[in-house]
């Protein structure tokens, strides 16, 4: 759920920049919103407090984790880490958040800087370690999430590094994956075939997931080329997004469209929405012929794909298990609308 899509940063590469000046309600999810949403709570295994902005910037953030966490829901938040100061820290610990996730797409004050900007990067590492300093278990988990782009890809390693040093449990290596417009338009490292920077973007990649082993870190990253799923990790069979708004979508990409590039190829991304939980029923959304054409192609896309992978004969051979893993993605029903040119089904 989207607590807020303003934001207290101007990153160069975030997408949802443009929308930000069509914004009602500042951009906040509204305590009607939220009322509307709390009913269903206990059909509910995770609650992510996130969305196209800073969840910090809502007031009542703190309150919906711990109604969340009440009603035995996993809770935690992806945030830039500004205002994570001592005493919101301790209101997290307090109310037992499961996890929580720190934007840092820079070893060092100068690309943080440039590329998180009107942000404060000493400030930033300082909340972090104090997050860190108080926790007297493994909880909240610790992530760090860093967007690879042309202009830090060579501090992979440094980023291991100061991860480290501030307590961080993992790391997660993204790639600059949702665009509109121009923003974040050439800043991803991904690409349709294998290549040389390709190969050189993995290499550094898998050296610094070798030094996070060593350090005791914990790691996810993308590919860095096409490589279709049945349902991306987003799932929309067992997920919804809610944004600051209401509305229901079946994830954030989906849920403000516009001029996209997919592959190099320029597209326009639909949006796609449920209804609004501010006049619809939550669990008639959930079961609406909208929500059910995703979830049902999506289910239909890992039965196909696992059939005719159990069909396989695959052998001791990496070539045969190549060829199945190729037959069983072709065999697949086309991804619903909107996914199809989405870069998140294909893992990238």
């Amino acid at each position: 759920m989207e607590t807020a899509l303003a934001c207290n940063l101007n990153c160069i590469m975030c997408p949802w920049v443009r929308f930000r000046g069509e914004l009602k309600d500042n951009g906040l999810m509204d305590v009607a919103v939220w009322n509307a949403l709390a009913p269903y709570l206990d059909q509910v295994g995770s609650v992510d407090f996130t969305g196209g902005g800073e969840p910090t910037l809502n007031k009542n953030l703190v309150e919906w984790m711990k109604i969340a966490g009440l009603h035995g829901c996993q809770t935690g938040f992806l945030t830039n880490g500004l205002l994570l100061d001592q005493a919101f820290s301790e209101e997290l610990i307090r109310i037992g958040i499961d996890w929580l996730a720190v934007s840092i797409d820079g070893a060092d004050k100068a690309s943080y800087e440039t590329i998180r900007r009107r942000a404060d990067f000493e400030k930033v590492c300082r909340n972090i370690k104090t997050m860190s300093g108080l926790r007297s278990s493994d909880r909240p988990l610790l992530m760090l999430n860093f967007v690879i782009m042309e202009n830090n890809s060579h501090q992979l390693d440094d980023i291991v590094r100061l991860a480290s040093k501030l307590g961080i449990d993992q790391i997660n290596f993204k790639q600059c994956d949702v665009i509109r417009s121009d923003h974040g338009q050439g800043l991803g490292l991904f690409a349709s075939r294998e290549s040389r920077e390709v190969k050189q973007h993995r290499k550094r990649l898998d050296r610094a997931r070798k030094l996070a082993r060593k350090l005791e870190l914990n790691t996810t990253a993308f590919s860095f080329i096409p490589d279709e799923q049945p349902v991306c990790d987003q799932n929309p069979c067992k997920s919804m997004f809610i944004g600051y708004d209401g509305s229901v979508s079946p994830c954030i990409n989906l849920s403000m469209g516009g001029p996209t590039e997919f592959l190099g190829a320029a597209e326009i991304f639909p949006t796609v929405q449920y209804g609004n939980v501010l006049t619809d029923n939550l669990n008639e959304l959930w079961e609406s012929e909208a929500c059910l054409e995703y979830r049902n192609r999506f289910h239909q896309r890992s039965q196909i794909r696992d059939k005719v992978l159990a069909g396989s004969d695959i052998g001791s051979s990496l070539l045969s298990l190549h060829r199945a893993f190729q037959d069983a993605t072709a065999a697949m029903p086309v991804a619903p609308k909107g996914c199809r040119g989405c870069h998140y089904l294909y893992g990238i």
